[in-house]
């Protein structure tokens, strides 16, 4: 199960306010565009923890999300809350097959001492999958070396990330090729 065009069955569940009526050749359209962007767009739906391309009211391609947690972190003196930010970004830079480099909460919330910043432990290969989109401040868009997790059917079971919107390795390649730098993402 990938990324695929959303169809009038993935509604169920997803709020009637939120999508209008299937267009004639079967995918689903917004009641009325969230913004008037000019261009198409990543739509990450925090509630329904799904990731969309659209095209003003028109929802072209969809994929199950894994969002940000809302759990909260301390130590080492400092404090973590690990949400999905909500509005409007822009791709800022895109990148096959990233290497991620662990924040210090990273090594608190495994009870392991903080390495300095420069230190190997914090290279971790494979992390965010085969791609990722970065939007900024530490959030991207990426793939998953558990895509176990984002393949759960309930939203709120999809909600495993601390901060990053994770999506399957296809899904995150699908995407990666859609978007360019500057392609607006509205997150709510």
């Amino acid at each position: 199960m990938g990324a695929t065009a959303l169809q009038e069955d993935d509604r169920a569940g997803t709020g009637a306010d939120f999508f209008g009526d299937p267009a004639a050749d079967g995918f689903t359209s917004l009641a009325s565009p969230l913004a008037d962007l000019g261009e198409p767009y990543v739509l990450v739906h925090l509630q329904t923890s799904r990731v969309y391309w659209a095209d003003g009211a028109d929802l072209l391609w969809s994929a199950p999300a894994g969002t940000g947690t809302g759990f909260r972190l301390a130590g080492a003196g400092q404090r973590w809350t690990f949400s999905t930010p909500r509005g409007l970004f822009r791709v800022r830079r895109k990148e096959k097959d990233p290497v991620w480099v662990a924040p210090d909460w990273y090594f608190v919330e495994r009870r392991r001492p903080v390495p300095s910043p420069d230190h190997w432990s914090r290279r971790i290969p494979g992390a965010m999958g085969n791609t990722a989109i970065y939007l900024g401040d530490g959030i991207a868009i990426h793939g998953t070396e558990r895509p176990e997790l984002i393949l759960v059917p309930d939203a709120d079971g999809r909600r495993v990330s601390h901060g990053c919107i994770r999506l399957t390795n296809e899904a995150a390649r699908e995407l990666y090729h859609m978007v360019e730098v500057g392609t607006p993402v509205l997150i709510f």
